[in-house]
């Protein structure tokens, strides 16, 4: 784990207030910056931005689930956390319109990565 300040590290509150101000849009930027920290923790570009927004506009938000499940697995992973529960419940948010839920847990696991329990 690197306990240092980094620039994925984001306040989840914040990142909430101007999703709901931006009515959802800020989100967007927000889901891009998760995966540019999730490939510098894996050390390798396995997520890509424009590919996860095409393949979610061509599949009506179908392929964000898959892309959850799979992110979250690997936030999971990184964090010493074998187990697949917290994927499967960040697929079912997100399935069910509820990927703002999802981003926070996976922001969480971000955050506690970089050795900061910042809200």
């Amino acid at each position: 784990m690197h306990f240092m300040q980094n620039r994925f590290v984001r306040s989840i509150a914040w990142d909430l207030v101007w999703t709901f101000l931006t009515c959802g849009l800020y989100n967007i930027y927000i889901q891009s910056e998760q995966i540019k920290a999730t490939n510098e923790m894996l050390r390798q570009e396995k997520y890509s931005f424009w590919p996860w927004l095409i393949f979610t506009i061509l599949t009506c938000g179908i392929y964000h689930v898959y892309h959850e499940y799979r992110m979250t697995l690997d936030l999971c992973q990184l964090s010493g956390r074998e187990n697949a529960t917290e994927a499967l419940i960040c697929a079912a948010f997100a399935g069910f319109g509820l990927h703002i839920i999802a981003d926070c847990i996976q922001q969480t696991y971000i955050n506690q990565y970089y050795g900061s329990t910042k809200l």
